[in-house]
């Protein structure tokens, strides 16, 4: 072929036709490509930071009350939900830190106790931690344990993931990084790379870590697998077989953290790499029982800020049970509630219990005191005095604001009182209950005003009833010993003095019945009551029955009805104690202290993406806070394009013409005969928009046609 011939052989030919990759440059952006792009003035701005220079930006909550609201209550507000989240995320901290204590000691004396074997350990050293299914706990029990171990133990100690173990040699490299970088202040670490004769290792070789040990007279090398059931067994396998052999140079002390059980754990391993370990179980404290704790202290308990509501707390146990088994998002919902509360209710400073020293009538305006009114805890109360005909008062609670005012400092008070009362019905109930009684379920059917006529009232009233003299003793004194000491898991200190009176009703329950033990003991006949004797035995028919509950009651002795006369005694006070605290949700300004919203958790903690993509493509302006987007549904030239194309793929059948679309979507952005927008461009933005669109999933190429797209997802479907 000559060269002519050669010449006119690539005309038409484009090179851009076959290159993989394009830059984009658009046609209206600056040609001098040679200035510093942004990191420059990134450095200057830390910099300006450091130097503390940078103004400072703090969060600040929105003006409420249709902007009526004064900058004070504002401010007071936003302090107030600072202060009571620090003070209830410091008991949940203090909890956390307290769960695993148990765990990190046991297993601190382990790895400490294979000091003493030193390099004539036969097999390795191996705890085996179950944690549960609760995944999300892992991190923190792990990095309890790494903290606990670098501190007490002479010796590295590694926490591995599977994300960081895709092979054998990336799982070593990792180990060899994380040990030689703990201590990077001793000595010239990069010497440990070098062999004694001179020759360089390779990053991966444990010749480095035996270098370490040696050098740092290390007594032990902790290696903690987070979550080993994620890791390939035939890695783990090959890890423990390379371990062993370099047990005699190399003190290796390996922890796995199992989420099933050790069973499962040991059928996944090699039976080689099995009969190297020596292995002892460490049990973790479960994920149901932290929670329990977490939620008596910082929501059950007497100095909680904050009161959840029986709807919003049973919607989070229904998650909790069915969806997932996490502290933490249980932790995170919490404080999304006081997030919500404090930030969307203009009277939520009043939780704040040092507002009894300041001058409510400067804080509340007129406008807070028409609000209250329209609250339904203020119109509950209103149709309360009305029904008992105390109208005058109703009258001046309406029309006084000076009146109303004073209402809601006595509100302060007996919102304290009824709460305290509440929380020590519920303490003595869980504590007198026969049965484990769930204490969350407890504060459901407690914060709805039915716990008078709860199960759980019954069934300690008749176990009462079917109760020996002796284990009744044992009852009363563990009931006097909780009301005179009260609870620490509630922050519930002893309230004898205030209850003296039932106090002493069961002081003298209890010595009367020591009486009557003493005088059984003398005479040889048992006490029984009348409640035991009926339960001990049922006949078939009405009549049968009758006489046998009559003949059963010619039989009791005087004992006997004494006897029975304190258990009712006993169970009346108790009745009493359960049944006088009344339902917080009646309580006045019970809006103030108690968020019992789901809406806001529903939509946050059970994400809808879907609804969520198709609003945003469909309404963009809601989303972008710019003034180039028009406030207008359907299409808009204004809109991205991706919203443009959405707009338009609603419009289409289930096959998508793609230069029809191309054609529509080109004179929606001014491309028509005037020419507003260049083709270039606009092809451009078009090849973006399709290719969201694919990546959302809601079309794909159309098989039957190689120039249509294919319809997938049609909205709200």
């Amino acid at each position: 072929m000559s060269d002519n011939e050669e010449i006119h052989s690539h005309d038409g030919f484009d090179a851009l036709d076959h290159q993989l990759v394009y830059v984009y440059a658009p046609a209206n952006a600056p040609d001098d490509t040679s200035t510093r792009p942004a990191k420059r003035r990134k450095v200057a701005k830390v910099e300006a930071l450091v130097s503390g220079n940078a103004p400072v930006h703090t969060l600040k909550f929105e003006t409420l009350l249709n902007g009526l609201e004064s900058p004070e209550c504002v401010a007071l507000r936003q302090e107030t939900f600072e202060r009571a989240w620090a003070k209830t995320e410091a008991q949940i901290q203090s909890i956390l830190d307290e769960a695993n204590e148990d765990t990190l000691g046991e297993v601190t004396a382990f790895v400490d106790g294979t000091k003493k074997l030193g390099s004539f350990a036969a097999r390795v050293p191996t705890g085996f931690i179950v944690t549960g299914p609760n995944i999300s706990s892992h991190s923190l029990l792990f990095k309890q344990l790494s903290t606990r171990l670098k501190t007490e133990i002479n010796g590295p100690t590694v926490v591995l993931r599977s994300n960081d173990a895709s092979n054998l040699k990336a799982v070593l490299k990792q180990l060899i990084r994380d040990v030689t970088n703990q201590r990077p202040g001793d000595g010239d670490e990069k010497g440990l790379y070098s062999d004694q004769d001179g020759r360089k290792l390779l990053n991966y070789d444990l010749e480095i870590l035996h270098g370490y040990v040696k050098a740092h007279g290390s007594l032990a090398v902790v290696i903690a697998f987070q979550d080993s059931e994620a890791f390939d067994s035939d890695l783990i396998s090959e890890l423990i077989n390379l371990f062993s052999s370099w047990m005699d140079r190399i003190p290796f002390v390996l922890l796995f953290g199992i989420a099933t059980s050790l069973d499962l754990f040991h059928e996944r391993l090699s039976r080689s790499a099995s009969r190297l370990l020596d292995g002892v179980q460490f049990d973790v404290e479960q994920s149901s029982c932290l929670l329990e704790r977490i939620f008596q202290s910082a929501v059950a308990g007497s100095e909680a800020p904050l009161r959840l509501g029986s709807v919003l707390v049973s919607s989070l146990m229904e998650r909790q049970h069915d969806h997932i088994q996490s502290v933490q998002s249980f932790i995170a919902a919490l404080k999304y509630a006081y997030m919500c509360h404090f930030y969307g209710n203009p009277f939520s400073w009043l939780c704040d219990d040092t507002l009894t020293g300041r001058n409510l009538p400067n804080l509340l305006r007129p406008h807070h005191l028409e609000v209250i009114k329209t609250l339904p805890s203020f119109q509950m109360m209103v149709d309360v005095l009305i029904k008992r005909e105390q109208l005058t008062r109703a009258k001046t609670l309406l029309k006084d604001d000076k009146a109303l005012i004073q209402e809601i400092e006595k509100s302060q008070e007996s919102r304290k009182r009824s709460i305290t009362q509440l929380l020590r019905a519920m303490f003595l109930l869980s504590t007198s209950s026969p049965e484990p009684v769930d204490k969350i379920e407890l504060y459901v059917t407690a914060f709805q005003g039915a716990l008078a006529e709860s199960d759980f009232v019954k069934r300690v009233l008749d176990s009462i009833k079917r109760m020996d003299p002796d284990d009744l003793l044992t009852f009363v004194k563990a009931l006097s010993n909780c009301i005179e000491n009260g609870s620490a898991e509630m922050n519930l200190v002893g309230w004898g003095d205030e209850e003296d009176e039932l106090l002493g009703a069961i002081i003298g329950i209890y010595s009367k019945v020591s009486a009557l033990e003493m005088d059984s003991a003398k005479t040889g006949n048992p006490i029984r009551s009348s409640y035991a004797i009926h339960s001990k035995g049922v006949r078939t028919t009405v009549i049968a029955q009758r006489v046998q509950l009559s003949y059963e009651n010619s039989t009791l002795t005087e004992q006997d009805k004494e006897f029975t006369a304190l258990v009712d005694c006993l169970t009346g006070r108790l009745q009493e104690c359960f049944s006088q605290p009344g339902n917080p949700q009646e309580l006045f300004l019970n809006e103030v202290w108690l968020y019992d919203w789901t809406v806001p958790h529903k939509s946050i903690f059970t994400p809808r993406p879907r609804e969520a993509i198709e609003l945003a493509l469909h309404t963009p302006y809601r989303y972008l806070s710019c003034d180039c987007c028009e406030s207008v549904e359907g299409l808009s030239s204004t809109h991205p394009a991706t919203a443009i194309l959405y707009q338009m793929y609603l419009e289409t059948g289930s096959l998508i013409n793609i230069f029809d679309l191309w054609s529509a979507f080109f004179e929606m952005l001014g491309g028509g005969e005037e020419q507003k927008c260049d083709e270039r461009v606009a092809l451009v933005m078009f090849y973006r928009g399709l290719a969201d669109l694919k990546s959302l999933g809601m079309v794909k190429q159309s098989k039957k046609k190689a120039d249509h797209l294919a319809k997938v997802a049609w909205k709200g479907l």
